[in-house]
């Protein structure tokens, strides 16, 4: 007799992945008290650039910051970027730039190299983790500290780490007022949808949960996600889940650039089936509509090479784009969680992650000691 999937779920979700899902929504709850505390004196009135330094997981919530922010008027004037490595070009840092060094563990050495590079080019670091390496710098240099949670995956943070930083901006007055307004009833809205969806996607029922639906149409398939630009973050933020909690490879890029080059590559191998592939397309409502065109006509295009059953669209409708922006989230947190149950395997452990940072072990590094004197061009 086949097992149910409840007792699936008992027998490979070991780690308990699907509590920390159904409560995803108290994230939002608890960013409050992350950052009720930081001393609001030690950050920039006005930064030329805010520069998120971070990896993987931790580096997740300033990408869809940095998108929230583009897309939302009286909040677009900031310049956000992310920074994932070692090196820090001299470009990015002035002594008008805020940088906020991002790494869960805070033992990330990518990030923590590039901190000390940070340090020396900007009066304006704070840090955000929940321990390590960078919580001791941070408290040694004096630096603001946003702590996270200990007990979690670094990937499991990501609403924690993204609205902590939010409500520090909304803090700071970098948004403009009726901007302010907007995002606090946008934050609002958003829980409330959350513990909504938790409901749904949560549930064991497959014909009532789409998340658990399209998780069995992947198990065989190599998921292709292509996102517009509005919703490019949470593109990479499927991919990264995919890869992580159901160690499925996952690929993707992003409308328009995959029209002006990406689109004509699936002609070759001829040997490909069309049986391996499914496309996923993210996209938002309010998408310029020469993106939403190309979105309509793209998958027609390509529908001789890949069938239409082939093609998953999804869009989500919620009246503030904070919302859609976490509800389409969340929705590839849990089709990563299922497909992960239906591979049998828990979605907690990333054995190979945690083999490099083995390896790598035996290899002896010290960031502070090679970060070099900042030389500035005359």
């Amino acid at each position: 007799m086949e097992p149910s999937l409840k007792d699936i779920v008992l027998q490979t979700d070991r780690s308990r992945m699907r509590d920390l899902l159904l409560r995803f929504h108290e994230q939002l709850e608890a960013a409050y008290k992350l950052v009720e505390n930081v001393p609001l004196s030690a950050f920039p009135r006005r930064p030329r650039r805010i520069l998120v330094l971070g990896m993987g997981g931790s580096a997740i919530a300033a990408d869809l910051l940095r998108t929230y922010v583009s897309f939302t008027p009286g909040a677009d004037y900031l310049d956000i970027r992310v920074h994932r490595s070692y090196s820090l070009p001299l470009g990015l840092v002035d002594r008008q730039t805020l940088v906020i060094a991002s790494s869960y563990s805070g033992n990330t050495e990518e990030t923590l190299t590039a901190f000390e590079y940070a340090r020396q080019r900007s009066p304006y670091v704070a840090c955000l983790t929940s321990g390590g390496w960078l919580s001791e710098r941070s408290h040694e240099l004096g630096l603001p500290h946003l702590p996270l949670p200990q007990g979690y995956p670094p990937r499991g943070t990501v609403g924690f780490s993204f609205f902590a930083l939010l409500l520090l901006f909304l803090r700071l007055g970098y948004f403009r007022k009726a901007t302010r307004q907007h995002t606090e009833a946008a934050w609002t809205a958003t829980h409330q949808r959350l513990q909504e969806l938790a409901a749904i996607y949560g549930n064991l029922d497959h014909s009532d949960n789409p998340t658990l639906r399209l998780a069995h149409q992947l198990t065989d398939k190599v998921p292709i996600i292509y996102a517009s630009d509005r919703m490019e973050a949470v593109g990479l933020r499927w991919r990264q889940q995919l890869h992580e909690n159901a160690k499925h490879i996952a690929f993707g890029n992003v409308v328009p650039e995959m029209n002006h080059n990406e689109i004509c590559g699936w002609l070759f191998p001829t040997e490909l089936s069309p049986q391996q592939v499914h496309f996923l397309w993210l996209y938002d409502p309010e998408d310029h509509p020469r993106v939403q065109l190309r979105i309509r006509y793209t998958p027609q295009l390509l529908a001789p090479r890949v069938p239409p059953e082939s093609h998953t669209s999804l869009c989500p409708t919620e009246p503030h784009f904070l919302t859609r922006l976490f509800s389409l989230l969340y929705f590839g947190d849990w089709l990563s969680y299922w497909l992960a149950i239906l591979h049998r395997t828990d979605p907690m452990p990333v054995p190979p992650i945690e083999e490099l940072k083995r390896r790598l072990a035996a290899h002896p590094y010290e960031p502070a000691a090679t970060a070099p004197p900042v030389v500035f061009p005359p």
